[in-house]
């Protein structure tokens, strides 16, 4: 479930003197270049604000599995700060070094070490000005990478559990409780992949091809999407999507909306919105002519 190169670690440094940024590099057994960082958070407040050397026994790394072990693992970590701390007082997390961070080449990567093994390059923020770090927040990093997880082995996202009060186990629990009410997922992949970025049929009227119809079938709403793309956090994280099309309710327009509020709307009924199985794309023009005339 995640990459561990404890034993091909040779060195690094990773500076956390810029709030809410962990950048650095770090050397590994099997690979000829630096690995570069630009993550984004903060360290646990026994070292937050330091920059730390990490030195590891990757030089006498020569087993062939070993040094194969880093293939595919890339140059360039990008992502988000998980959990790292050098296991000092107060330990927020655990005592002992642990340098964890999500990866958006390479997912959820680990490294732990022994406390010798850490040295501070600078002198932490003192504790008592900083917040211990939100587990919350770490749990919706840990949800959203089980959801990516899933994603890639065609598991279902909504079908991943994580422990946690969470905004984002939450979602994941309402979306599961919707999808068993209506027999189908709202909003499943293979209908994503066919859904234009935002934007990409501006100007083109009544010209433009809706490609999934949402409805409540005990209300009178109904939602066509010509277009869309996901709304992400300030960790690049996927929180949720918003969609643009035509709307049909208390009158017809044009307009935004997210997948989070189609979610959450319930008809007279009580009954969730769905997704027309048996819809084929049509342009606007042929779903309301009244709006759009041709020419």
């Amino acid at each position: 479930m995640a990459w561990r190169p404890h034993e091909q670690l040779i060195e690094g440094v990773l500076d956390n003197t810029v709030p809410n940024k962990v950048t650095g590099w770090m050397r590994f057994a099997g690979l000829n270049d630096k690995v570069m960082f630009d993550l984004q958070g903060n360290f646990h407040r026994d070292i937050r604000g330091a920059r730390v050397r990490l030195r590891g026994e990757g030089e006498s790394a020569h087993q062939p599995e070993s040094i194969s072990y880093m293939e595919g693992f890339s140059l360039l970590q990008e992502g988000s700060v998980g959990d790292m701390t050098a296991g000092h007082q107060p330990a927020d997390y655990v005592n002992y070094p642990y340098f964890e961070w999500y990866s958006e080449a390479n997912g959820r990567c680990v490294i732990e070490l022994e406390p010798e093994q850490v040295e501070l390059l600078t002198p932490p923020i003192p504790a008592c000005e900083s917040d211990p770090i939100s587990r919350k927040e770490q749990a919706e990093h840990m949800a959203q990478f089980l959801g990516e997880l899933a994603s890639g082995l065609s598991i279902p996202a909504n079908h991943v559990i994580a422990l946690g009060d969470t905004a984002s186990v939450e979602k994941a629990k309402k979306a599961i409780d919707n999808n068993r009410i209506r027999g189908m997922k709202l909003f499943p992949k293979e209908i994503r992949e066919k859904l234009p970025s935002l934007y990409s049929q501006d100007g083109k009227g009544g010209k433009a091809i809706a490609y999934v119809k949402f409805f409540t079938p005990d209300a009178a709403w109904t939602w066509y999407a010509t277009e869309g793309e996901p709304v992400k956090n300030e960790f690049g994280s996927e929180v949720d999507f918003q969609f643009f099309g035509l709307v049909e309710g208390l009158e017809k327009e044009l307009g935004y909306f997210m997948l989070s509020e189609l979610e959450a709307i319930r008809g007279q009924m009580g009954l969730p919105v769905e997704r027309d199985l048996y819809w084929q794309p049509k342009t606007l023009q042929d779903i309301a002519r009244d709006l759009f005339r041709e020419d």
